[in-house]
């Protein structure tokens, strides 16, 4: 029966049978990720670290533009960044540039990699620019060079503010942190761009105090293997970090509204339902690399349920080792 069956089957599917199902490119990798973990153990990952500040709040998703202070909220804390003022070289003149996109999310996150693992405010960057952009996970060639190192400019040359409200008993009040991501930044990269020139400085970022503090005193681990499978999207990025950063202390069911969200995550969307669909798409692509996330979207809420962390927070390796 069972071989009559299958003669019928492929008999009648030959009519039916289409080319084989393509799917883009993120798809792709995210798949890819998670049958490559899957009966793996935990070394199978590639722990890294972020910044408590990034799961809360997070930079702009693309170009602000021209204005004076971008800010996004998320319940009582919210970050304010005025732009870097970059010097041209060729006209002597300044422009405001703001870092947003993926570029400045992979270098924090291997700032914070690092700074956990070495227990130390200075970071070497490399000799070269190809370099550095193996460290972050970027592929170097084209307009890459240039793109990496504005970016980093953008970057560093940014002035934040935490600000906090606190609610007591006998009143309220704010906590307001200035801060900047770095206090210096040594770039040498080479025009020649070798990998490794003798005759090149060590490039060099030292953070400042305030941020460094931020990130040894509460790191949130990450996969950054599943930061690179996530692809080229900002927003999808920062929901994974923020949904793993929630699943440690999560303890009871609770729900989120979708305007609060928004603020949080998509302050770019004036109108709320594509923020919504845009905010499901992204959790769809996060939920094939941390199926176990439960995480159900209604027409009012995101509903979050306790969860196991996609990584479980243990001391760095290096650490371990030392």
């Amino acid at each position: 029966m069972g071989d009559e069956l299958f003669n019928d089957t492929e008999a009648t599917s030959k009519s039916t049978v289409s080319a084989p199902i393509s799917i883009d490119e993120t798809t792709a990798r995210l798949v890819n990720y998670a049958a490559n973990l899957e009966g793996a153990d935990d070394d199978a990952m590639d722990v890294g670290y972020s910044a408590r500040l990034w799961a809360q709040v997070s930079l702009p998703y693309r170009n602000p533009g021209n204005i004076p202070y971008w800010e996004r909220r998320n319940g009582n804390v919210s970050l304010m960044m005025q732009p870097a003022l970059i010097l041209d070289h060729a006209t002597g003149e300044r422009h405001a540039a703001y870092p947003y996109g993926v570029l400045p999310r992979q270098a924090m996150n291997w700032m914070a990699t690092e700074a956990v693992l070495t227990q130390s405010k200075e970071l070497e960057l490399g000799r070269s620019m190809k370099a550095f952009m193996a460290k972050i996970g970027l592929h170097h060639g084209g307009r890459d060079h240039k793109r990496v190192s504005d970016g980093l400019k953008r970057l560093f040359g940014a002035n934040l503010s935490v600000e906090g409200l606190e609610i007591k008993e006998d009143g309220h009040g704010e906590a307001i942190e200035y801060f900047r991501i770095a206090d210096s930044v040594r770039l040498w990269f080479g025009k020649d761009d070798m990998e490794d020139n003798a005759g090149l400085w060590q490039s060099k970022v030292t953070l400042s105090d305030r941020f460094y503090d931020s990130i040894v005193k509460s790191p949130v681990p990450i996969d950054l293997n599943a930061m690179k499978a996530l692809g080229k999207s900002a927003m999808r990025m920062d929901i994974y970090l923020w949904l793993t950063y929630r699943m440690f202390y999560l303890r009871t069911p609770t729900r989120i509204k979708w305007a609060d969200l928004n603020l949080q995550f998509g302050a770019q969307y004036t109108q709320p339902h594509k923020f919504k669909a845009a905010f499901e798409g992204h959790l769809k692509a996060i939920k094939i690399i941390y199926p176990e996330a439960r995480v159900e979207p209604t027409q009012e809420y995101l509903i979050l349920r306790p969860s196991k962390p996609h990584v479980e927070p243990t001391k760095p390796r290096r650490q371990l080792e030392q």
